[in-house]
This record gives structure tokens, C-alpha cells and sequence, in this order.
């Protein structure tokens, strides 16, 4: 059966909530909310849950009340190009099992943990709970990928004393999730996400959040970000912009996943990817989706995008 919706649209933003009243509605609802996701019912009978969620700049809060059932990112889905993201777990109440890097940790109210979901993990409730939960992108977050794999499915508990300025915060922006259209919440939330990678940060010991190269890579990927839909966008700016050179830029990425200029293509590809997907871009043609992330040549865009999710744009945007 289909969920019910209730929501507060804001210009750029908005506020929603959504109720379901069966198990596969939820799970659709989850996986199109977070990242694709496969999910379990793990109790019997009839099953009902809730999903409040806001966007505030590009950093995603949801409220989750929901009876038992537990959702698992395998290697498959990491893989499937639907973003890079942290998740903090708030646990409000009820308990939640979380496996992530060979680790797993029981989740009571009042603690919270991080986990990625570029690597597999499980997340399990056995009975009813609700949960605060953050999607943090990648790039946003002081720590570099390595370090946050050193606490992932770490639960920071309630009791201890780098808890006690972070935890306050994310249960009062989960507890107000329809106010922040109105009074704006992207600078409290940036602020969390700050002060969330300082309590991690504090629990491995360090004293700076990430080496000088992974600091470099980090504000480089931010502005590729900010600069998708310039179509100029080049190596050559990218390294005037932060005053090295361009050999340098080269060298920093050297030995990462892709080169300055496939990274730049799989920014577009992907930001372009979660435009063809929501609904209130519908009216816009596959072309101006393509001009929106820098890439103006209609055939260019439609080669491009189905390389890389293997099928064209318009077929991608009808199939999602």
C-alpha cells in the first residue's frame, strides 16, 4: 500500500514526511531517501513506520520511528553509483545492531556511530526503534575516508565526554526537522557535521584531521563540486584556482580511484544522475540535465552516461 505524504515545501528546500503501512513500501522508501539499500523484515505481522526527512544544503537529516526490520548495503550496491556518504546513527530509542569493517557494535539511546556507505554494512533493529541519522557527503567531512575507517560501527556511548556537545545538537535537529525551512538550518547542521568529526577525531587520538595531501584532495573534489556546470572546467583551472601546478594537481591524484579529468567526468555523471531522478526536474530535457553539470554536447552527455550506468539518460531517468 502506498505511504501517506505530508510536507512543507521551501524555496529550494523541503520538508517531508511520509507514513507506510507495509514492509515494501518502506523499503522503496528508504532506498530512494539514503542509498540503495536491500532490507529484511525480521519479525512477522503488520508493519508500519515513519521517515521525516530535510536537505539542508547537501546535508540530509532524517527522523526514523519504525518496527523491527534491518537493511544491509552489500558490495553490489556500493558500487552502483548513487553517491558517496557518511551516516551517523543517533539512536533515540530501541536498540540497533551496526556491522561495518569486520566490527559491529550495539546502538543504545543516546549513542551514535558513523558508517560509510562506499563499503558494505548491516544495520538491524530487533524491535521497534527511532533514529536520528545524518548523510554527510564525502567531501564535507574533515576526516579523510581512511581515517573514518578506523571508527566506523564504533558506537560513541552517551556517557562519554566527547558525546556530550554533539549528541545534544543532532537530537535537537532531528527533533525539529520541519522548523529549519523556516529559520534555516544549514549553518547548525554544518556545525554538527563539524563538531562530529572533532569527537572522531578526538577518539583516534588525532591532533590534525587529515595529512596535507588528503586535506589538498579534499578542498579540490569541494570545488569541482561547486564548478560542475562550467563547462570550462579543466585541470588548468582547478590548479590556477589553488595555486599550485598543474603537474602538481596530477601528482595528488596519482594513485586515487580516478585522474583529475575522469574525476571531473564522474562528478558530472553522477550529480547529473540525481537530477535525472528527482521528480520536480521531470519538465527539463535530458539535454539541459546535461548542460546543468558542464556538458553541452547532447550526444556527448548520452555516450558518456551510458558508459558509465550502462544505459542512456532519457532510459535511466524513465527506469528510475
Amino acid at each position: 500500500m502506498p505511504g501517506t505524504f505530508t510536507g512543507i515545501v521551501g524555496r529550494g528546500r523541503m520538508y517531508q514526511i511520509q507514513h507506510v503501512d507495509s514492509f515494501t513500501a518502506w523499503s522503496r522508501l528508504i532506498s530512494d531517501a539514503f542509498v540503495q539499500l536491500r532490507s529484511e523484515q525480521v519479525t512477522g505481522g503488520h508493519f508500519t513506520a515513519s521517515l521525516g526527512m530535510n536537505m539542508l544544503g547537501d546535508i540530509g537529516l532524517m527522523r526514523i520511528n519504525a518496527r523491527p526490520h534491518a537493511v544491509q548495503r552489500t558490495t553490489n550496491l556500493t558500487n552502483s553509483g548513487d553517491g558517496e556518504y557518511y551516516k551517523v546513527s543517533y539512536q533515540l530509542d530501541g536498540y540497533g545492531l551496526l556491522v561495518q569493517d569486520g566490527r559491529e557494535t550495539v546502538l543504545a539511546p543516546g549513542d551514535l556511530a558513523i558508517y560509510d556507505t562506499q563499503r558494505p554494512y548491516t544495520l538491524a533493529f530487533e524491535k521497534p526503534a527511532t533514529v536520528i541519522v545524518a548523510l554527510i557527503p564525502h567531501h564535507q567531512f574533515r576526516l579523510s575516508t581512511e581515517q573514518v575507517g578506523q571508527v566506523t560501527a564504533l558506537a560513541l556511548k552517551s556517557n562519554h565526554p566527547l558525546s556530550g556537545t554533539v549528541a545534544p545538537l543532532m537530537n535537537h535537529l532531528g527533533t525539529n526537522l520541519a522548523q529549519w525551512d523556516e529559520y534555516g538550518g544549514y549553518p547548525l547542521a554544518r556545525n554538527t557535521v563539524d563538531l562530529l568529526a572533532t569527537a572522531l577525531g578526538g577518539v583516534l587520538g588525532l591532533e590534525t584531521v587529515a595529512d596535507t595531501k588528503t586535506r589538498q584532495r579534499e578542498k579540490i573534489i569541494a570545488y569541482i563540486d561547486h564548478h560542475l556546470g562550467d563547462a570550462e572546467l579543466d585541470p588548468a583551472q582547478i590548479a590556477a584556482a589553488h595555486f599550485i601546478s598543474v603537474r602538481t594537481l596530477h601528482s595528488l591524484f596519482e594513485n586515487q580511484p580516478h585522474s583529475v579529468a575522469a574525476l571531473i567526468r564522474h562528478r558530472r555523471l553522477t550529480e547529473a544522475s540525481r537530477l535525472l531522478r528527482d521528480p520536480l526536474l521531470s519538465p527539463h530535457s535530458v539535454q539541459a540535465i546535461g548542460a546543468r553539470v558542464g556538458i553541452c554536447d547532447a550526444a556527448g552527455f548520452s555516450r558518456m552516461f551510458s558508459k558509465e550506468f550502462g544505459c542512456t539518460p532519457g532510459k535511466y531517468r524513465i527506469e528510475q
